[in-house]
Formats: structure tokens, C-alpha cells, sequence
């Protein structure tokens, strides 16, 4: 019930769909890298964007890490932990998709992040973990 009440009925408006891991994969492999980065950076400021002003009203650290946990809880995006101290920000993101999703990640989170949080994020990428650190101003 919670998967539905926090995650699928916002992301059937924005027209989410669930396929298959294997078949996932198979599409990131198919797909070059710098139009894979290019789509990552729209989509961090684009999607990102109207879907939590959709569910939250606003776009701001709150409703940003908030809809990061919940992409990662429900959406499948990998599993990730969000740690703070202060202004500082550590989140990891485990996943079983390869490195062109880390790549993905990378370029997705960086765009959004200096987008609505006004950050620099520092990433430390494997092909099936994705680190960033940034300090909110």
C-alpha cells in the first residue's frame, strides 16, 4: 500500500512503466554514452522539476531528497542512503544496472542538484555505485 500511496499514483501521471531488469540493461547497452548524459541532464532539470512540484508544491533540499528516497525505494533507481552533518550531504546509490547507469546517475544528479540546490556536487563512480558530496549554501 505504501508503494502505491507514495510512488505509483504520482508516476502513472507522468507515464512510469515497469519493464524487466534484463531488459533495462539491454537498453543502456544499446545506448551511447553521450546521449545517455545528454537525456540525464534534461531529465535532472526537466522531470525532476514537475514532478516535485506535482507532489510537494515546491522544488527545494526537503522535497528534492525526498523524492531521491523515493525513487530509490520504489522507482528501482538503485539503493540509496542520504547522510547529513550540518550544510554537508553524502548520498550512495547501489545498483545492479552497470556503468553507463552510474553514468546516468552522475550526469542526472549533478544537473539537478546545481539546478535547485544551487551545489556542486564531487562524485565517486564504480560501475555499480555512485557517491556525490555537496554542501548546500
Amino acid at each position: 500500500m505504501a508503494k502505491y500511496s507514495e510512488w505509483d499514483r504520482y508516476t502513472e501521471k507522468f507515464g512510469h512503466i515497469c519493464i524487466p531488469t534484463t531488459l533495462f540493461r539491454a537498453l543502456l547497452d544499446l545506448t551511447d554514452e553521450d546521449a545517455l548524459a545528454a537525456l540525464a541532464e534534461r531529465v535532472g532539470v526537466e522531470l525532476t522539476n514537475q514532478i516535485t512540484v506535482f507532489w510537494f508544491k515546491k522544488t527545494n533540499l526537503e522535497t528534492l531528497l525526498h523524492f531521491f528516497s523515493n525513487a530509490s525505494q520504489y522507482g528501482k533507481v538503485g539503493e540509496a542512503e542520504i547522510e547529513n552533518k550540518g550544510r554537508d550531504y553524502t548520498m550512495t546509490i547501489y545498483h545492479e544496472y552497470g556503468k553507463k547507469w552510474s553514468t546516468y546517475l552522475e550526469h542526472y544528479l549533478d544537473k539537478a542538484i546545481r539546478t535547485y540546490l544551487k551545489a556542486i556536487p564531487q562524485f565517486e563512480s564504480t560501475e555499480n555505485t555512485v557517491t556525490l558530496r555537496f554542501q548546500v549554501p
